[in-house]
């Protein structure tokens, strides 16, 4: 994946979550894979939480480091899948940290609201890491692998990625 490509991943795996959550209707919303599991909303402010967290981790990389010009898009390091692979992070059940555990008080159609304002303001990070050098703006994340500004704002959508099947799972075990 080359940085021009992040924008439209977001917006297909944006397009692939809402579509998966157009499977449940407004009575099925409280279903989850299994007892105690999160059912759709909680997903949503899960999602939302994390992507608020990306936000703050990249503007804190971009704040943190004197701006240099940007490297040459194809030197401009974005993707996570090899990375996640590497590590073994890819198709495994993972724990989310507290800090990301929804609270389950927000109402569904809230929920999407919020998710929708918050995309928003990840993508309005773009230009921004367009326009400067990105690979160095490193830190680690929860899983244990660094990542630069841009894998960042590409692991919000990988994250969501996993989360859609989350959601294709529940409706799965409720489809009888």
């Amino acid at each position: 994946m080359i940085f021009s490509e992040l924008e439209p991943f977001l917006d297909k795996k944006r397009r692939e979550l809402l579509a998966a959550l157009d499977a449940f209707g407004p009575e099925e919303r409280h279903l989850s894979e299994y007892e105690g599991g999160w059912n759709p909303a909680q997903i949503i402010e899960h999602l939302s939480i994390v992507e608020e967290q990306v936000i703050a981790e990249i503007g804190r990389l971009l704040s943190g480091e004197a701006v240099r010009p940007s490297e040459p898009e194809d030197r401009k390091r974005v993707d996570v899948m090899a990375l996640f692979e590497q590590k073994g992070l890819l198709g495994t059940p993972k724990t989310s940290p507290p800090s990301a555990f929804p609270t389950g008080k927000v109402a569904y159609e809230d929920g999407l609201e919020r998710l929708a304002e918050v995309r928003g303001r990840l993508k309005a990070l773009l230009p921004l890491l367009a326009a400067r050098e990105t690979n160095s703006l490193v830190s680690r994340h929860p899983l244990g692998v660094e990542l630069n500004a841009c894998q960042w704002l590409q692991f919000s959508a990988v994250h969501e990625w996993g989360h859609i099947h989350q959601l294709k799972r529940i409706r799965k075990v409720h489809s009888g």
